[in-house]
């Protein structure tokens, strides 16, 4: 948390009670705030700020100095402080600004090395110093003066109710603050108590306290904890109480507890001390069903931990034998209206009994139970019946366990409200009437009563209504009535007084008018005098009136029918009646009658017609009718029929009625025309032909007169379809045939004469021409019938017309031509017609001949049979049908084809034997041959199988390998062999050589005849591409002046399918920057071996391998570069560095100078991060002729070394990069020293100043540690090689290799005479014999390795000659083999490569140069999405100095090792 000035200020004041305006307030300020950061309380950076990094070695180094250094600067501030503030206000500063990050941290520092842990401890010393003001050379022990608590008590034993007060104390000194604990725990109830103030505990228990001081309170430095003190605690006498308190009857279950006043919850150990038997454990004695044997007197005590009660006083305990019976009393037995009864059940002599109540003998559904609380066990009933209760006492939580007897039952009788008679109906009586006297009891519904009634004159009845069919003067008088029902009871009711009417009553009928006018009514009312609820029974003319037959007394009667009406009223049930009442008459008045013609048509002499008299709202009622003719009497009824009118009929006619009281006037006239003449009916037609599916219409009328209905007839015969039709629908007709029709009306029908005959003429459906049999295809000779067709033709004698292209129809339905020729092909039409019916010409039918004989197709599903199987032949015509098939075999070629089946109807048979099978297809009668099918062979399958070999059979072939595959059938038949591929013919011999292409299957058999062959075998080849590329390894990387050195090449799928392995140098080519290849000695024709060891190797130089196999030699490709490097220099090349040293600083240039026989140079490396494609000077650095000048070194730390125009390689030298800015180097050689020279490493920083008090590292072992500034080798050793570094201030310097070379001593003397002769005589007969071999030599087996972004082929020649060229320095490295000469079956092939590195950490904390890592990601140019990563991992040199290093340990120890393809940088 960041402090600023002012909340300094407010901290100095409050915490240290320093006031900031006084002059150590002011001193306190400038020491211990500075302006330039913020101050910080507890956490601060490094081990208390909470971003503690933590390393892989958890060595938390640079944390400890930064919080080593922060301390130091507060604590020296604080001793300026020293003489001004107090040693309280001293420690508080320690603790806020130093101790406290400690004990944060102080989880972290488990494990520490010593010396880390030293420099916290200097830490800690110096703070007790300042805090205690001991000078600093004074010893500091954190434990051997510790001081110890001291603990007393004023007593041991806490009385009941009271404490022990406890005293804690730390001998000669103050301010403490104390921690209590009981039973060795924090005390919940204070954990800080003040010296001053005695601790008083009531709990019982081991008491111990601890002292601390320091800090607000705080306790920083505590005391050890005290003597422990143990103090009891006195509890009170327990008491024996029964549950529950009463007196107790045999066969009961009750329980003694135990109680202990202030007992608290805590377990208790009890025991009980009674009479008659052992107690138990706990604070409860349960006694389940209790006896007289358990009476006796109960005590007990207890005890819990340290703490205990006496023996409890004696509780007696008394059993009694008898069981007791509740005693039920009722304060009255009878149920007052509206009122209850008080019924008290109790048990003689104890309390706490809980009831059970009974009505009628069964439980009580009110209340089952009653509890103590009710003093008199008192309920109220408020229903009659017979009650009784049980008492009951004891159980769980008041449930009755333990029952008394019974109580004594008590009958209880209820009083209802007093009953009132009432009359129904209530209206005045009359003699005569039914009356009904009903007893009401209020709220007495649902049970049955018992009745009695009360009269002046006659016993009761028992039930509610009393009932009087016929009234008569000695029923009057008063009537009562009461009611019983179980225990309930009514009063006698008040008297109700019945009185009678001795008259008979009269209705009155009334009426508003007597005549009722035309459409109009007439109001009825009938009434009695003086009384209501009457219905009424209505009459006319005598009879009951059936419109309504009772009426209310409110609601009058309006008739519409004239006639004589009275009424009668009607009440009660049975129904009594009044006398009938006066008659009323009433008159009703219709309207002016109408004359009118049935039917009202046009009259022609001889119909028979009806004139009819109609009175409007006449009804139905019997008429007496007039009328009034010009000619003749007129009838009485009211039609005026004449059967056969004649023209004498002709005139007007008039007529009127009468009935009862109604009557009617003359009519008006109606004026009756006869016409003479006799009807013709008219047929017509819309269409005299009926279309296909169509129908006609004919109409039939009678001019000028309508309502006739309609005879038809056809061909003569009266029509069935519907013999009489309506005038106004017309008829329908789908059938041919002479129409005509007749009309006639009335009743006697009346008709009139026929009309015209229409002939109907119906069109049937289109005939169609058809093919029989339907082929599609008639061929030239055969015999075809064409037939006409007509649907739904079927019964009528048809004759037919045909219209063919060339010669006359015949008049049948069928047209046969026997052979059919080319001219018969054409169009053919025909039609059709009977009697009434017709068809149409019919659609064209087009014959078509085909004038050439068919051949039928005869194929094959398959045509080798299988071994033990068969084969299905298929033989058809195309585009016809129809055909039977005749089969035929060839059993060889010496014998002619024989039938084998004839006349098969179905196209498809099965063979099982080989030969030359066809068919021939046959149709019609007479029959029409096809020609004869084309053969097909049949060949049989035997049930042997070839064997399959493959030479070489290695896995996996490469494309462009010769492979040989073989074919044997065993047994000694002559075979002769096919073979089945791919993608290629086969040849016909037993062997099949291929050059693998791609993979595939391939399979042979054997035939011996024309027909017999064996079955397929078929072996898959398996061909990968491309071809594969090996990977070869050098060890050691470094080298030791002639030590060996074995190329390994590896990475081939099986090493050991036939392989030789071809060894190369690389050269440098002079013209460019790529390489050369030689084969190295005794590889021309390959090693069996996949290692080549090379003797006395002394310089740098670059290997290459391949591989190859077969008889024409398949080689793979050449495998990438691999470099040894040799740290010696020698004349031809050699390579110094400026500054001479290993070990570099990131920001300072380095120039690489290379020297020797040669002019030009290049100047190649290998690093750790920089991509493979940079491998020259011009690239990543400035070449001035023979130098290479880095001028910043970023990621430059790797392997350099030279390379001559003449193909020379320079020493190797290592350069370490020191790329951190603050860091230091290692200043050694860095070539190779000579055994017994002297070596002198130095440490200096990144100014290159020389450093003292330096450690120095001989393979991670301490050398030397004390204050001089350099290592001194005298005389070096072998043993002294190794890897060296130094360490100054905490600062490691990266780690340097550094090699010794070990001397020789010559055994010959180099002053030899001897020498001097001979070594001349020698080099001549060297040189002699060398140009014998040059006469003679073979050819050089060299390769290039060349640029080439278009092409990378392998080669069979060794005596090629290749490149390895170095792009510019933009590009990527694209690395290509390309022989001088390649063979022509050698496939074109093309792969790049391309090497990218790649770096894993930030810039400015790399890792130390041993911990790096190179990832080298390799892709091709044609899978750049499948990149292959290779890393190279470097190894620590021997750590032991006494250990003598192996004669190929290296400088630095390099190694590629091919991974998995990683996704990201992160996976990496």
């Amino acid at each position: 948390m960041g402090f600023t000035l002012t909340n300094f200020s407010q901290w100095l004041v409050e915490v240290l009670e320093i006031p900031p305006d006084t002059n150590v307030g002011r001193l306190a300020l400038n020491s211990l705030f500075r302006s330039d950061r913020n101050f910080s309380i507890g956490l601060r950076s490094g081990l208390c700020d909470g971003h503690i990094i933590l390393h892989s070695t958890l060595s938390f180094k640079s944390d400890i100095n930064n919080f080593t250094r922060s301390a130091r600067f507060y604590l020296c501030n604080i001793s300026h402080l020293h003489g001004s503030i107090t040693t309280h206000t001293a420690a508080i500063l320690v603790h806020s600004l130093i101790t406290s990050c400690l004990d944060l941290c102080d989880s972290l520092l488990f494990s520490l090395s010593h010396k880390s842990l030293h420099k916290l401890q200097l830490v800690q010393n110096s703070a007790a110093c300042i805090i205690t003001r001991s000078p600093s050379f004074h010893h500091i022990s954190s434990t051997a003066d510790k001081p110890r608590a001291t603990l007393t008590a004023d007593r041991t034993t806490i009385p009941l109710g009271g404490s022990v007060t406890l005293t804690c104390s730390v001998d000669g000194s103050d301010d403490w603050k104390f921690d209590w604990f009981r039973n060795r725990k924090q005390y919940s109830a204070d954990l800080i108590r003040g010296n001053t103030e005695p601790f008083r505990v009531s709990e019982g228990g081991v008491y111990s306290c601890r002292g601390g001081r320091g800090g607000r309170g705080d306790p920083v430095f505590q005391t050890e904890t005290s003597n422990e003190v143990s103090i009891q605690k006195t509890v009170s006498k327990p008491t024996v109480t029964l549950q529950p308190n009463w007196p107790v009857y045999r066969g009961e279950a009750v329980t003694l507890r135990c109680e202990i006043q202030g007992g608290g919850r805590t377990q208790w150990n009890y025991e009980w001390r009674p009479t008659n038997r052992n107690s138990p454990t706990s604070s409860e004695y349960k006694i389940n069903s209790i006896s007289e044997s358990d009476s006796g007197e109960y005590r007990c005590k207890a005890k819990r931990g340290r703490q205990f009660t006496e023996w409890s006083d004696a509780f007696r305990l008394t059993v009694r034998s008898d069981k007791p019976r509740a005693t039920l009393t009722a304060d009255r037995t009878t149920i007052p209206l509206g009122g209850s009864v008080t019924l008290t059940c109790s048990v003689d002599g104890s309390d706490d009994w809980k009831f059970d109540w009974f009505r009628n003998r069964k439980q009580y559904s009110a209340d089952l139970i009653r509890g103590n609380t009710e003093p008199f066990r008192v309920i109220s009933v408020s229903e009659g019946g017979v009650y009784s209760c049980r008492g009951g006492r004891g159980g769980g939580r008041g449930d009755p366990v333990f029952q008394t007897e019974t109580s004594n039952e008590v009958s209880i009788q209820k009083t209802v409200s007093k009953p009132t008679v009432t009359l129904h109906p209530n209206w005045p009586v009359y003699r005569g009437e039914t009356v009904t006297l009903r007893c009401n009891i209020q709220r007495g519904e649902g049970t049955q009563w018992t009745y009695e009634w009360r009269t002046t004159n006659r016993n009761s009845a028992t039930s509610s209504e009393y009932r009087i069919n016929r009234v008569s003067e000695s029923d009057r008088g008063e009537y009562r009535c009461k009611a019983k029902r179980g225990l309930q009871l009514t009063e006698w009711s008040d008297a109700f007084r019945l009185t009678l009417r001795s008259d008979k009553p009269r209705a009155t009928l009334t009426a508003d008018r007597t005549t009722i006018p035309l459409g109009g009514s007439v109001t009825l009312t009938c009434s009695v005098d003086g009384s209501d609820d009457w219905k009424f029974d209505w009459f006319r003319n005598g009879q009951q009136y059936s419109v309504s037959r009772i009426r209310e007394n409110i609601e009058p009667l309006r008739v519409s029918e004239g006639g004589v009406y009275s009424c009668r009223g009607g009440r009660g049930d049975p129904v009594f009646q009044t006398e009938t009442s006066n008659e009323v008459s009433i008159q009703k008045t219709v309207s002016k009658p109408t004359v009118t013609l049935q039917p009202n048509w046009p009259v022609y002499r001889g119909e028979a017609v009806t004139l009819r008299c109609e009175i409007q709202g006449g009804g139905r009622t019997q008429w007496n009718y007039e009328w009034r003719p010009t000619n003749r009497n007129s009838p009485t009824s009211s039609e005026y029929k004449i059967n056969s009118i004649s023209e004498s009929d002709s005139g007007e006619y008039r007529c009127k009625a009468k009935r009862g009281r109604q009557f009617t006037e003359w009519s008006d006239a109606f004026r009756l025309t006869v016409r003479s003449d006799e009807p013709r009916a008219t047929l017509t037609a819309d269409r005299t032909v009926i279309p296909l599916g169509g129908s006609v219409t004919l109409t039939c009328s009678v001019d000028g007169s309508d309502d006739w209905k309609f005879d038809w007839f056809r061909n003569g015969q009266q029509y069935s379809v519907s013999r009489i039709r309506e005038n106004i629908e017309p008829l329908r007709v789908s059938e041919g045939g002479v129409y005509s029709c007749r009309g006639g009306r009335g009743d006697p029908v009346f008709q009139t004469e026929k009309s015209d005959e229409v002939s109907i003429q119906k069109t049937v459906s289109w005939p169609t021409v058809t093919l029989q049999l339907n082929w599609p295809v008639v061929f030239r000779g055969e015999t075809v019938t064409l037939r006409c067709e007509i649907q739904g033709g079927g019964g009528t004698q048809w004759k037919y017309e045909w219209f063919p292209a060339n010669r006359n129809a015949p008049t049948s339905s069928e047209y046969r031509i026997n052979s059919i020729s080319d001219s018969d092909g054409g169009n053919y039409w025909c039609k059709a017609h009977s009697d009434h019916q017709i068809t149409n010409w019919s659609s064209v039918f087009t014959l078509t001949v085909d004038g050439n004989r068919p051949t039928p197709s005869l194929t094959a599903k398959n045509y080798n049979i299988p071994a033990g199987g068969s084969v299905a032949l298929s033989c058809s015509v195309r585009g016809s049908a129809g055909w039977r098939f005749d089969w035929f075999r060839q059993e060889s070629v010496h014998h002619s084809a024989q039938s084998i089946r004839n006349n098969e109807s179905s196209g498809t048979i099965s063979v099982s034997e080989g030969g030359v099978y066809s068919c021939r297809g046959g149709r019609g009668d007479p029959v029409f041959y096809t020609e004869t099918s084309s053969e097909v062979t049949i060949q049989k399958t035997v049930p042997i199988t070839p064997t399959v070999i493959q030479q070489p059979n290695w896995s996996p072939i490469y494309r462009g390998e010769k492979v040989t595959l073989r074919c044997e059938i065993q047994g000694g038949t002559q075979w002769t062999y096919e073979w089945r591929t791919t993608n290629r013919n086969s040849p016909s011999s037993s062997e099949y050589r291929i050059t693998a292409d791609s993979s595939g299957d391939y399979g042979c058999r054997g035939r011996r005849d024309r027909f017999t062959l064996t079955e397929w075998r078929v072996i898959r080849l398996n061909v990968s591409s491309p071809k594969p590329q090996p990977v070869l390894s050098v060890s050691p990387s470094w080298l030791n002046p002639g030590a060996s050195v074995t190329l390994s090449c590896e990475g081939l799928e099986h090493q050991a399918a036939g392989w030789r392995f071809y060894w190369y140098k690389a050269v440098p080519k002079p013209i460019s920057s790529s390489y050369s290849l030689e084969l190295l000695p005794g590889s021309t024709n390959g090693t069996e071996q996949n290692s080549y060891i090379i003797q006395g190797q002394n310089h740098t130089a670059g290997f290459v391998c391949r591989a190859g196999r077969g008889e024409s030699e398949f080689y793979t490709y050449y495998s990438e570069p691999k470099f040894i490097w040799s740290a010696d220099s020698h004349p031809a090349a050699s390579l110094s560095v400026s500054p001479d040293r290993v070990q570099h600083v990131i920001d300072q240039p380095v120039t690489l100078k290379c020297s020797g026989n040669d002019t030009k140079w290049r100047v190649r490396r290998f690093t750790e991060t920089t991509s493979p494609s940079h491998v020259q000077c011009s690239n990543w650095g400035t070449m001035h002729g023979s130098s290479c000048t880095i001028n910043r070194l970023w990621y430059h730390s790797g392997v350099y070394w030279c390379e001559s125009e003449s193909g020379e390689f320079s020493n190797a030298v290592n350069i370490t990069v020191q790329d951190d800015y603050d860091g230091i180097i290692l200043l050694s050689p860095v070539h190779p020293v000579t055994e017994g020279d002297p070596v002198n490493l130095s440490c200096r920083d990144k100014e290159q100043q020389l450093l003292s008090n330096v450690f120095f590292y001989h393979n991670d072992k301490l050398l030397q540690n004390d204050s001089r500034e350099e290592l001194d080798i005298s005389a070096v050793s072998k043993s002294d090689e190794g890897f060296y570094k130094c360490q100054h201030s905490g600062k490691d310097s990266p780690r340097s290799w550094m090699s010794v070379r070990v001397t020789v001593s010559s055994p010959v003397s180099p002053s030899s005479p001897l020498l001097l002769i001979i070594g001349p005589i020698s080099g001549i007969i060297l040189i002699i014999f060398l140009l014998l071999l040059w006469r003679y030599r073979q050819p050089k087996d060299l390769c290039s390795f060349r640029s080439d972004k278009n092409n990378r082929r392998s080669t069979t020649d060794h005596g090629a000659e290749n490149e390895i060229s170095s792009p510019s320095q933009d590009a990527a490295l694209y690395e290509s083999v390309k022989p001088s000469e390649a063979t022509a079956d050698e496939p074109r092939e093309i792969t790049y490569a391309i090497i990218k590195f790649k770096k894993l950490r930030k810039k400015k904390k790399p890792r130390k140069p041993e911990e790096r890592v190179i990832y080298a990601e390799v892709k091709t140019r044609a899978e750049e999405l499948a990149p292959t990563y290779a890393e190279i991992n470097k190894n620590k040199a021997k750590q032991d100095r006494k250990e003598e290093p192996a004669a190929t340990d290296e400088s630095v120890y390099s190694e590629i090792k091919s991974v998995s393809a990683l996704d990201d940088e992160s996976a990496l």
